[in-house]
C-alpha cells in the first residue's frame, strides 16, 4: 500500500498531494542505518535544527526559526508539550518505543490547536505485532551502556507488546582547559546519567474495529553541569524526570465513515538539584508535576473526490511546584473541521484544496479562533510535480511558568499569535 500521512489534513492522504511539506520517517530503517535517539532522526529531517546542549542533556527542536514552545509534539494522538514550560525534551523519549514520524512544517493550529506554530511533530508508537522475544546489548565510549528487553506475543486475536530499556554513562573526559593565560589538564565529571524506559502496547483487532491501549513509563537522573568556568570548577547540579504517558483509542469502520475515540493521559515530574558547594551556601532543589488529561473524538468521512475529518477534544491541566504558589489549573475545549477535495477533471489538471478551521476555548484567556486554507496543484497528470500553498492563522499558550512563577510570572499574558504563507 503507498504510504499516507495524516498530519497536514487530519485525513489519510499521500505526501505528494499534501497542501503542505510533510516528511514522514520509518524510525526502524533509521535505526538500522545507526540513527540511536530522535534527536538525530529529527536532524536527518530537513526545515528542523536540534538544540542539543550535550550527551544526555536537554534536546529541543526549531521548525523555520521558531521556539522550542512553537513546535507542536503529538504521540498516538496525545499531546507532548509540557504545560509547565512548553517544550518537549528529546533525550526523554527513546526510539525503541517509536514505529513513526511526521513532521507537518508550518503552523497548524487549524487542525491541532494551540503551539502549532512552527510545525507538528507527530510520533507513532511501533505496531510490530509479529512474536518474538529479542535482547539486545551495546556499549560505547566514556562508559555507555544499553541493554533491551522486547516481548511479542499473541493472546487470542490480541497481540502485545512489552519492551524495556536501560541506558546509561558515565560521560567522563579528559580534556585541557586554558582560562587565556595557562592550560590545566582536568577531567570532566557530573555529566552521568541512567534512563529507564518501560512500554506495554495492547492491540485488539476487530471486523469492524480495532482498540489499541498504550503504557509507557520513563524515569531519569542525570547530571547538568554547566560551561567549565575555572581550573577548579565542579558541576554539581543535577536533574530528576518521570515521565507516564498512557493512551486508549478505538476506532471503528461505519460505512463511509471512520469514528475514532481516545482518552490519553501524561504526567511529568521534574526535579532540580544544585546543592551548596560549602556549609550555608547557596543551593536550588526545585520540583514540578504536571498533570494531563486528554479526551478527543473524531468522525472521518472519505468518498471518490472528498475527505473530510469532523472532531471535538479537551483538555485538563494541572500544576504544582515549589516555584508556584498553589495548585494551577486550566481547562481546554476545542472543535475542529477539515477536508480535502480533489476538484480536478480526468483531462485538467490534479487540483486539490484543503480547508480547515478550528476554535479552541481555554478557561484563563477565553477563546481562539483558527483557520487556513491549503492547495496542491499537479500541472501534468503522471509527471510527479507539485505546486503547494497555503496560508493560515496560529497561536501558542502561555505556560504554568510564564503565569504563574513566583519570581517573574505574570497572569495577565495573553497567547502569541502568528500568520503563515507557504
Amino acid at each position: 500500500a503507498p504510504d499516507v500521512v495524516i498530519t497536514s489534513t487530519r485525513n489519510a492522504i499521500s505526501p505528494q498531494n499534501s497542501p503542505t511539506k510533510v516528511t514522514d520517517l520509518n524510525v526502524k530503517q533509521l535505526r538500522s542505518l545507526g540513527f540511536s535517539d530522535l534527536q538525530s532522526i529529527l536532524s536527518y529531517a530537513g526545515g528542523l535544527f536540534v538544540k542539543d546542549y550535550g550527551p544526555s542533556q536537554l534536546s529541543t527542536i526549531s521548525t523555520r526559526g521558531t521556539g522550542a514552545e512553537e513546535t507542536l509534539f503529538m504521540i498516538d494522538g496525545v499531546r507532548l508539550n509540557s504545560v509547565q514550560n512548553g517544550v518537549v525534551d528529546l533525550f526523554l523519549v527513546p526510539v525503541s518505543e517509536l514505529g513513526r514520524v511526521e513532521i507537518a512544517e508550518g503552523g497548524s493550529s487549524a487542525l491541532f490547536g494551540a503551539d502549532a506554530v512552527g510545525g507538528v511533530v507527530n510520533l507513532s508508537t511501533s505496531t510490530n505485532t509479529s512474536p518474538h522475544i529479542g535482547i539486545s546489548l551495546g556499549t560505547g565510549s566514556y562508559g555507555y551502556q544499553q541493554s533491551r528487553l522486547t516481548i511479542n506475543r499473541k493472546v487470542g486475536d490480541a497481540s502485545i507488546s512489552i519492551m524495556g530499556q536501560r541506558t546509561r554513562a558515565s560521560n567522563n573526559f579528559e580534556f585541557n582547559y586554558n582560562n587565556g593565560l595557562e592550560t590545566f589538564p582536568m577531567t570532566r565529571t557530573g555529566a552521568d546519567f541512567v534512563r529507564d524506559n518501560e512500554l506495554a502496547k495492547i492491540l485488539i483487532p476487530g471486523e469492524h474495529s480495532s482498540t489499541s491501549i498504550v503504557v509507557s513509563n520513563t524515569t531519569a537522573n542525570r547530571g547538568t553541569p554547566g560551561a567549565v568556568t575555572g581550573r577548579f570548577y565542579v558541576g554539581t547540579e543535577r536533574e530528576d524526570d518521570g515521565d507516564i504517558f498512557a493512551v486508549v483509542n478505538h476506532k471503528r469502520k461505519l460505512g463511509d465513515f471512520l469514528l475514532s475515540a481516545s482518552a490519553g493521559f501524561t504526567y511529568d515530574y521534574l526535579r532540580y538539584l544544585d546543592p551548596a558547594l560549602v556549609p550555608g551556601g547557596y543551593y536550588i532543589d526545585d520540583f514540578y508535576k504536571m498533570l494531563s488529561f486528554q479526551p478527543s473524538v473524531q468522525l472521518n468521512y472519505s468518498s471518490g473526490i472528498f475527505e473530510g475529518a469532523f472532531g471535538v477534544d479537551a483538555e485538563e491541566d494541572r500544576g504544582i511546584s515549589s516555584e508556584m504558589i498553589g495548585t494551577k489549573r486550566r481547562t481546554r475545549a476545542g472543535v475542529f473541521a477539515s477536508g480535502v477535495i480533489d476538484i480536478g477533471g480526468p483531462r485538467s489538471p490534479e487540483i486539490f484544496v484543503a480547508p480547515s478551521a478550528r476554535f479552541d476555548w481555554y478557561s484563563d484567556f477565553g477563546g481562539k479562533f483558527n483557520p487556513k486554507l491549503g492547495i496542491n496543484i499537479r500541472p501534468v497528470r503522471g509527471i510527479p510535480v507539485n505546486l503547494r500553498a497555503s496560508v493560515g492563522t496560529s497561536f501558542r499558550a502561555p505556560t504554568f511558568n510564564e503565569l504563574y512563577y513566583a519570581s517573574g510570572g505574570n497572569p495577565d499574558i495573553k497567547p502569541e499569535h502568528s500568520v503563515s504563507y507557504d
